[in-house]
Parts: C-alpha cells; sequence; structure tokens
C-alpha cells in the first residue's frame, strides 16, 4: 500500500515504491508564479500543489520532529542524521508534476506512492492523517537505505515503517510507534479493520507466511498490517528486542539469508514466539497496550503433573498464562472465586467470575473470568484457523486436545485494563 521496493543484489541497485511526503519552514518565492509550493525543513525539500499553508508546514514539522525519534530507536550515534534530507512531491494532480518534468521518467503509474533513491512522490490521500502516516513511512525507507544499506525483506521493510510511522499527535508534538486507540483520529489508515475481516474468514497468516512476503506488495493492507503486527511485537518483548534492532544492520541481505539470521537468534524460543504471534494475531486492536498484554510464557514451562493447584487472574492484565504446560487427553476441571472492578465511568463495575450481564465486551459479559487454549507446537500451515475462547466463569470442564498452553484473563476490551483492580483466585485439577 505505501511502498514496493525492487532489488538488484548483484547490481547493488535499488528502486523503492513509496508514499511519501514533504515540507519546510520558509516558503519559495517562486511558489506563486508556479502554483506550486515549496517548502523547506530540516530534513525535508516539498514541492506540492496543495493549497493548504498550514498542513504543508505541519508536515515538515511532523518529519522534522520525527527523526530525532528514528535516531533513539534504531540506537543511531546522536547526530548521525543532521545532514540527511529527502526530497519530495505530494501531489493531487499528479500529470502536472510529470509535466513539468517533477516526476521522474522512471516513475510508473503509482496509487500511493514512489521513491528513488531520496527523492520521493506521494499522492494526496484522503485524510491529512494518512497523507503524514505514508511521509513518516517512507521516510523510514529512505532512513534504512542511507543508515544500514538496504531495509530488509518485505515483513521486515514494511513493519518497521508502519511501526515508526503509526504515530499521534503532529508537529513538535509528534510521537511514534504508537498502536491506535480511536479509528476517528487515524483516519483511513484501515489495519485494524482488514485483521477484523481476515480473523473472521479465518485467514490469519502464520508466522513464517508472514515472514515471507515477496516484495512488489501494490497496496496490499493486509501484508502491511501482519508485517507491522510482527514489528510491534518483537519490538515489545525485551527478550527479542535486541535481536529486532541488531536485524537491522543486515538490511541489504536476502530475505532467505535475513529470515535466516533472525531465526537462528530466536530459534530456541521458536514454539513461544509462535505461541505470542498467534495469540497477537487473534487480539490486535485500536487500544491494545503492550504493557498490559505481554503473555509469560515459556518452553521450560513444566508439563502438568496433575496435582491441584491455584493460580490468581488479574484484572488489569491481559490473558496470563497458568504456567505449566497441557498434554493431550487431560481433562481439567477450573473453579474460580473472587471479586474484581472494572471501570469507574460513570461508577465502578462490580464482577465476579460469571461476568456482568448487563455490560458486555468481544460478546461475552464484562468481567467473565474467561480461557484460551493456545497450541505449542506449530501446524505448519500457511494460514491458521482463529483461536477459540472459552467461557469459564464460576466452574468449567476443558479437555485438552493437543499439547498447549492455557491461558486466562478477565473479559474486558484491550485499552479498557488501565483502571481495573481485583482478582479471581483459580483452582485447577484433574477429573
Amino acid at each position: 500500500m505505501e511502498s514496493r521496493y525492487v532489488y538488484n543484489w548483484f547490481g547493488l541497485t535499488w528502486l523503492v515504491l513509496v508514499t511519501m511526503g514533504v515540507v519546510a519552514d520558509a516558503e519559495d518565492p517562486e511558489s506563486h508564479r508556479s502554483g506550486l509550493h515549496h517548502q523547506t525543513g530540516k530534513h525535508l525539500r516539498l514541492t506540492t500543489d496543495v493549497d493548504d499553508r498550514p498542513f504543508i508546514v505541519e508536515l515538515v514539522t511532523s518529519f522534522d520532529a520525527a527523526v530525532p525519534l528514528w535516531e533513539k530507536f534504531w540506537n543511531l550515534p546522536t547526530g548521525s542524521l543532521n545532514d540527511w534530507v529527502v526530497d519530495a512531491y505530494v501531489m493531487k494532480d499528479t500529470e502536472r508534476f510529470r509535466k513539468e518534468a517533477l516526476l521522474d521518467y522512471r516513475v510508473p503509474d503509482f496509487p500511493f506512492g514512489y521513491s528513488i533513491g531520496n527523492d520521493v512522490w506521494v499522492k494526496l490521500q484522503p485524510s491529512q492523517y494518512y497523507t503524514r502516516h505514508l511521509l513518516l513511512h517512507e521516510g523510514v525507507h529512505s532512513l534504512a537505505f542511507d543508515q544500514f544499506g538496504g531495509a530488509g525483506p518485505t515483513w521486515f521493510m514494511e513493519g518497521t515503517a508502519d511501526l515508526l510511522s503509526t504515530h499521534r499527535g503532529i508537529g513538535s508534538e509528534i510521537s511514534v510507534g504508537v498502536i491506535p486507540d480511536d479509528r476517528d483520529d487515524f483516519a483511513y489508515w484501515g489495519r485494524f479493520k482488514r485483521m477484523k475481516q481476515l480473523r473472521q474468514a479465518s485467514r490469519i497468516p502464520a508466522l513464517e507466511t508472514v515472514m515471507k512476503y515477496e516484495a512488489n506488495l501494490k497496496g496490499d493492507v493486509e501484508a502491511y498490517g501482519w508485517s507491522w503486527a510482527l514489528a510491534s511485537m518483537l519490538h515489545a518483548y525485551p527478550e527479542y528486542r535486541h535481536v529486532f534492532l541488531e536485524a537491522a544492520h543486515h538490511g541489504q541481505d536476502s530475505m532467505a539469508d535475513f529470515n535466516r539470521w533472525c531465526y537462528t537468534r530466536l530459534g530456541n524460543d521458536w514454539p513461544v514466539v509462535q505461541a505470542r504471534w498467534r495469540n497477537l494475531a487473534q487480539d490486535f486492536d485500536y487500544g491494545f497496550d503492550w504493557t498490559r498484554e505481554q503473555i509469560q510464557l515459556s518452553k521450560q514451562d513444566r508439563v502438568w503433573d496433575g496435582k491441584p493447584f491455584e493460580t490468581t487472574v488479574v484484572a488489569d492484565q491481559g490473558w496470563q498464562s497458568i504456567k505449566v504446560r497441557l498434554n493431550t487427553g487431560m481433562k481439567i476441571q477450573l473453579t474460580a472465586s473472587g471479586e474484581v472492578t472494572l471501570d469507574d465511568d460513570p461508577k465502578p463495575w462490580i464482577s465476579h467470575p460469571q461476568g456482568v450481564t448487563i455490560m458486555y465486551s468481544s460478546g461475552r459479559p464484562l468481567g467473565q473470568l474467561i480461557a484460551r487454549i493456545v497450541p505449542n507446537r506449530s501446524d505448519k500451515n500457511d494460514y491458521l484457523p482463529p483461536l477459540e475462547t472459552i467461557k469459564v466463569g464460576n466452574e468449567s470442564t476443558l479437555i485438552i486436545e493437543q499439547p498447549c498452553w492455557l491461558l486466562l484473563r478477565v473479559n474486558d476490551g484491550p485499552g479498557a485494563l488501565a483502571d481495573n483492580q481485583g482478582s479471581y483466585r483459580v483452582s485447577i485439577s484433574r477429573l
């Protein structure tokens, strides 16, 4: 959707199909004579036929403010990007730029944007947010080639670009790397909408499927969304973050070599990576909060010996493991008790494990104790069926059909956990 790239690994040439924007401090006097506006910032030189001076200035200040954030994200030496500049063209009328020789002859017709080196062209989008998002997205691509000599395979290239272009705020107040919390503030972005459609169609890609995305996506929101989700996950978990950041320095590698490098460093934990991915792909949505949604799993979790035990499920966190693995054929009994407080507007909602039946979240009573069985072995399919969410309530019996981890949580929206209080006590026994 935002970018497509073509590598010639042996000729060391590259093209990046991108969507980008430009901006500046002072307007060139030639702007009015040509009918185009020229704005120059520290890191962007913009030419545009968009007749909206405040928006143009806001684009440049947003981009300039994002650059030091990117420098910090990638752990680059301070000042590495001081002299880095991108030339960009934001266009309402593409043909006008072509006629005035401002659109390189090598640039084909494109729906969103295109770049060659540090020259970038982008079509004006229906929302200011999305135009700005694409500007930042393609800026990350250009940075990767400038600093690392390449941007990696599709999942990493587009995942990191979307990770560092999804933003909140404008101008000097911009923050990047955010997870959208409201669709109205992220108009025309569309990632979560497409993910929801794919979940409903049982088309959740396996982790390995995402890592094998080919280049030339041609505006494929599906691939961009899942690539972003994977990049977000690898950066969120501390045990993966150093590998994720170091991978950028292998941006010139082929897809096979790049993925092999990543797998070599994550391979010992791969069943956990796969389980976390599958759970994320099921739940990623507006308001998702990584500080509350990291799942503590380990290959070292022992296989349950069948002896009864108890565990606590707190209300202000997402899915929580019972910290043992379960095997095929086990029949287990879960019995829950306790009280939690959910939300506080207009008043606190008090819930017990059965949930509050006059308030619902994801089609289930708010505050209900729910479970999810997550396989700890990959089935090797390219696409995976959605994971089943199971009511536990006060009491439930589960029959385990495959080796797995069992997760529990208090039912509430992904963006509504912070003000929750209390916990349920869950007794687990074998039948």
